[in-house]
């Protein structure tokens, strides 16, 4: 009788979670409620959610190699039970499922559980794929611990599986079957499978990969300090490295690497990191005549080790833009390389993100004298290479692309006819593209690195720093900052027009307050929503409508429905698809 009373005590939880936006943790424990605190933010649908499906996913990747014999010894293992064995990638999408039953396969069928779709969470919401993929452990998610209606059915148990080298997640293996038939225990169960596809991904690695992580291991054992190795894109670093060294310095480390051919065996370099002087000895890596890697041991300069300390390493952020999150300060490092080795640079990122933003502060930083120009390759035409860098320049100037993904189809050849003019030009200049998504690879190519700047919701930390550098810019001399309760609604947005949709909420806060502390009532009702999706023109007004009549209203739900015309079950659907909070909603 304890499941099923379980079960009711976390139907009653999640109902009130879905009316009222709370719930005590105590009811179903801070993973699930985290989880569902995340899905409505996102905008899933608790009825009927999309779920996403890509035709081009990998069936055939190294991971399905690696996890065929755990997945079918896990098959065999349970073939008395009726459950399925899932593999996913890093992003949630189903790679392969292996069904003990015909009827539990029709069934996963009917709710798009099947290879190609995907099961993140900010796609259904809290289930054992995505939310043990946001969680980056296992999880075990049964019945109305779910999200979504359609999922609560179910029951599932993820664990993320892990590159055994940099420890980034690969994907992730589960368990599901009905409800009826879950057992808690098969969290330990894929908990195990996951570690044993991590050990046949390690023997399926690259013996150049296995000769860094030898040479790393036996550093680590031999130096006591700062230890960090890089083959390829593969990065590891001992705790002292990681309390020492920053994305700036890592970077570093990362360029003198490819040059890590070059140096004899156990050569001593002299560089600044962690804003202090460090003699690094290298230790490059080879097989055979190809270079493998490098391996590092850093020690500070004046004799001391590395050790962690209270203090923040030196903020390593581009001037004129604010943010401190690894994200945002790993992209701000990226673009400084970039623009001081005059590198082609391509910057992804969803509109309104700063990536021009981030050029700009670049180019100020290392040829402030020098011009920049903009070219807006939505709506303008291409100029000729004179007209953008005069023969008689003599300081290399910036030039950017800017929306070259909207670039119309019959002018791609003349764009990269333009990218290889401007690389012959005298005094050629640094060249930067900004896109949302993939382009032409006609274009593509012609740029050496990329970088992808973050969304604002996924560096909310620095929501304080940004309010106050755009309340300084949008007002300037003016005493004026953001209450307290004001910046809480502001964090609880999930921002889809990123920062340009914040700069225009503070603006419009600013015509309603134009000095002193900026209030939540301030706030225009775009700054009211968590929903991660752009609103349609008429949802837009639909959810001012619904914030005015719930302000008016004091809270009131029953009247706020009565005023709008619609029943109280349609107004908390439009609550909830429009990610309304804050108020009293």
């Amino acid at each position: 009788m304890r499941v099923p009373n379980r079960r009711r005590h976390v139907a009653a939880a999640r109902e009130q979670f879905l009316s009222s936006g709370s719930v005590a943790r105590t009811a179903v424990g801070d993973t699930i409620l985290t989880s569902w605190q995340r899905s409505r933010i996102a905008g899933v649908d608790i009825d009927q959610p999309v779920v996403p499906y890509d035709e081009a996913i990998d069936l055939h990747s190294r991971l399905a190699r690696c996890a065929e014999p755990v997945m079918s010894r896990l098959q065999e293992q349970l073939d008395d039970i009726p459950v399925s064995v899932v593999l996913t990638d890093a992003q949630g999408r189903l790679i392969d499922r292996k069904d003990s039953e015909r009827r539990l396969a029709r069934i996963f069928d009917t709710v798009y559980f099947a290879p190609g779709f995907s099961y993140a969470e900010a796609d259904v919401g809290t289930n054992g794929v995505g939310t043990a993929l946001e969680d980056g452990r296992a999880v075990f998610v049964c019945g109305p611990e779910h999200f979504n209606e359609r999922s609560m059915p179910f029951a599932c148990a993820g664990a993320p599986i892990r590159n055994p080298l940099s420890r980034r997640i690969e994907g992730l293996i589960d368990l599901s079957c009905l409800a009826e038939d879950a057992n808690p225990m098969m969290r330990a169960l894929v908990h195990q499978a996951a570690l044993d596809i991590e050990r046949l991904l390690l023997e399926d690695g690259s013996r150049q990969q296995r000769l860094v992580l030898e040479e790393f291991l036996a550093a680590c054992g031999r130096s006591g300090g700062a230890v960090l190795s890089v083959s390829g894109e593969v990065v590891m670093a001992n705790r002292r490295a990681s309390a020492l060294l920053t994305s700036a310095d890592e970077e570093m480390l990362r360029l003198a690497a490819a040059d890590a051919r070059q140096l004899a065996p156990g050569t001593v370099i002299e560089m600044s990191l962690g804003g202090r002087w460090a003699h690094v000895r290298c230790h490059p890596v080879t097989q055979g005549r190809e270079l493998a890697g490098a391996v590092f041991e850093v020690h500070l300069a004046d004799g001391r080790q590395p050790r962690r300390s209270g203090r923040t390493c030196p903020p390593t952020g581009l001037p004129g833009v604010a943010g401190r999150s690894a994200q945002w300060q790993d992209a701000c490092t990226q673009v400084r390389l970039a623009a001081r080795g005059r590198s082609r640079l391509l910057i992804v990122g969803e509109p309104g993100v700063g990536k021009l933003a981030l050029v700009r502060a670049a180019h100020h930083e290392h040829t402030p004298a020098a011009g920049l120009t903009v070219l807006d390759c939505a709506d303008a035409a291409l100029p000729r290479v004179d007209d953008l860098v005069p023969g008689d320049r003599t300081t290399s100037a910036t030039v950017v692309l800017r929306h070259l993904d909207r670039l119309a189809p019959d002018a791609v050849e003349r764009a990269a006819d333009l990218l290889d003019a401007l690389a012959h030009a005298p005094a050629a200049p640094w060249v930067v593209a900004t896109v949302g998504s993939a382009t032409d690879d006609r274009l593509l190519r012609r740029f050496a690195t990329s970088v992808t700047v973050p969304p604002l919701r996924h560096r909310l930390d620095d929501l304080p720093a940004l309010v106050a550098l755009l309340l300084k810019r949008l007002a300037p001399g003016r005493d004026v900052d953001c209450a307290a309760e004001a910046m809480r609604v502001l964090e609880r947005n999930a921002w889809p027009g990123n920062v340009t949709e914040l700069e225009h909420g503070l603006r419009a806060a600013l015509s309603r307050r134009p000095a002193g502390q900026l209030r939540s009532e301030d706030l225009p009702p775009t700054c009211f929503t968590t929903s991660r999706r752009v609103l349609t023109p008429i949802e837009a007004l639909q959810r001012d409508a619904i914030i005015q009549a719930l302000n008016d209203a004091e809270g009131n739900r029953k009247k706020a429905a009565q005023e709008l015309g619609m029943s109280r079950s349609s107004l908390y659907r439009k609550i909830h698809a429009f990610g309304i909070t804050g108020l009293h909603a």
